[in-house]
């Protein structure tokens, strides 16, 4: 049975039909948009490798360009990202205790699900958290640009961290995928006072 949406606003109407199997050919109903019902990690799988291609497609040819200033400019850039996404992520997540790593890695969590990464924790201690992440939509796509990982990635963790008053060693992202280890490490290892 197919599901059906429909939205009103004061301008029109949003009507959709998510269907199972095929998306039936366009006939009389030019109004309604018919889309196949997914599961939700696919369709987030699906954006995640688009804007991993988008991403490289942009930011390759300006290094090329333009050089290490662009990865400079991308990392200020970033790191104000995290500070600025920071209070609504440990809202989200319910980060309640910045001297607990594991606590700290809830954003990964977060981020992970929203991107399309499948992992887990392989370290969860107090001081220190390690996850390995073995799939991510992204790594094809960033194997032409693996600083989108290395350089602008790390620099929103960090950022985050910051805003969040945690004190992390860096760098928090140790192995990335597009460059040919085995997974995408994250340690999240709080620095002693």
């Amino acid at each position: 049975m197919a599901r059906r949406l429909e939205r009103h606003y004061a301008e029109g109407t949003h009507i959709a039909e998510y269907v199972d199997g095929e998306v039936p050919p366009l006939g009389e109903d030019r109004k309604t948009i018919f889309l196949p019902d997914t599961d939700t990690f696919k369709m987030v799988e699906l954006g995640g490798r688009t804007l991993g291609m988008f991403l490289t497609e942009v930011l390759a040819p300006l290094a090329e360009k333009y050089g290490e200033d662009v990865w400079e400019v991308g990392r200020k850039a970033m790191f104000e990202v995290g500070k600025k996404r920071a209070a609504t992520m440990a809202k989200r997540m319910k980060i309640d205790d910045i001297t607990d790593a594991r606590c700290l890695g809830r954003i990964m969590d977060l981020e992970d699900n929203n991107a399309g990464v499948r992992g887990e924790w392989v370290e969860w201690g107090k001081k220190r958290a390690v996850k390995h992440e073995y799939e991510c939509s992204q790594a094809k796509p960033y194997e032409k640009c693996p600083q989108i990982c290395t350089i602008l990635l790390e620099a929103m963790e960090q950022g985050t961290m910051e805003a969040l008053g945690a004190k992390v060693k860096t760098p928090i992202i140790t192995k990335v995928l597009p460059v040919g280890d085995p997974y995408c490490e994250v340690v999240v290892e709080l620095l002693d006072d």
